[in-house]
């Protein structure tokens, strides 16, 4: 159940939910970063394979189909008509965010590059049989020498094409999804991102890269009270939750002197956290997080073995409390 639900997730993040021209130009081969449009935000890679047994990865995706059973029914129904597998069918998902429309930070449209061993009729087929059973459709038209399928499913619309044969695109925005399968500029292309992205490693089982949006680059100012002139204005970094977590965090800056003032108020934060933390006995925790700086980069890292890992699981699931540190009254033995 935790795999199809691992499925459920890496496909389902593009089905949340002016239509492009065909062209008879042919595109390149389009995968991972490749198929990311290049005024995309910020993109986020996982190596599925890595994160089949990870703790911490069903711990997120239990709590993500809690709340949404809908989204759980369906794509167990995708992963029971389709049998895709994982580690073989879907290997490697990368998920680009889209620049917002002016509202929230982090709202544009979303755009799945999965890659594996897919075959492109197959998936049509099984999708178009599991949308037909509800009275739902799966259509298709040219772009660029690609075929770009609508699928309407109930109130639900998402979109989907292959850049390569071994490589799926879908979103929720069809203009999305035809600019990320056409041969316009794509990600590497962006000089900004393509540098966001150069300080990830790419090797490690999720990595992200991307800039940071004003409104938070500014709101971190104003929390700081005077003691940040400037916001950050990238960042990148690596999880590895495959044995206990082990967190790597690059905060870029715009000056040297910037990244330093933000090391120290951010030290100041984790001083005040580590002794909040101490109601829930997670103070060592905490004391685990390195701070260094390097030129305009802030650099945060954590190692926390599965003891810790399940000590802070503990404390969010409501296991900790300051009960449990009050010493013991004078009438204990």
């Amino acid at each position: 159940m935790t795999r199809m639900r691992l499925v459920a997730l890496a496909l389902a993040l593009g089905a949340c939910g002016k239509k492009s021209d065909g062209g008879s130009a042919a595109a390149p081969e389009l995968t991972g970063l490749a198929a990311v449009p290049a005024n995309a935000e910020d993109v986020i890679g996982v190596d599925v394979s890595k994160l089949l047994d990870a703790p911490l990865l069903e711990r997120a995706i239990d709590q993500l189909f809690l709340r949404n059973a809908t989204l759980a029914s369906e794509w167990q129904k995708i992963h029971e008509s389709c049998k895709l597998s994982l580690g073989k069918q879907v290997k490697h998902v990368m998920l680009a965010i889209g620049p917002h429309p002016g509202t929230a930070p982090g709202t544009g449209p979303t755009l799945v590059v999965a890659t594996g061993q897919l075959v492109e009729s197959e998936l049509a087929t099984c999708i178009r049989a599991m949308v037909g059973q509800g009275g739902g459709d799966l259509t298709a038209k040219t772009v660029e020498n690609r075929t770009l399928y609508s699928v309407k499913d109930g109130a639900k619309t998402f979109f989907f094409g292959f850049g390569r044969p071994d490589t799926v695109v879908s979103g929720s925005q069809e203009a999305y999804v035809a600019l990320a399968l056409g041969s316009g500029k794509k990600a590497p292309d962006e000089p900004e991102l393509a540098k966001w992205v150069a300080l990830a490693d790419q090797h490690q089982p999720i990595w992200w890269a991307g800039k940071v949006d004003e409104r938070i680059s500014s709101g971190l100012v104003k929390q700081s009270k005077g003691k940040l002139p400037h916001g950050p204005i990238g960042m990148a970094g690596t999880l590895d939750p495959t044995a206990g977590a082990k967190l790597d965090v690059k905060i870029v800056m715009s000056s040297a002197d910037d990244a330093k003032l933000l090391e120290s108020f951010a030290k100041d934060q984790l001083a005040q956290l580590a002794m909040a933390a101490q109601l829930y006995k997670l103070g060592g925790v905490v004391n685990n997080v390195e701070l260094s700086v390097d030129g305009t980069i802030v650099r945060l890292r954590v190692a926390l073995t599965p003891d810790d890992v399940n000590q802070v699981l503990s404390a969010l699931d409501g296991g900790g409390g300051a009960a449990q540190d009050a010493p013991p009254s004078q009438g204990s033995n």
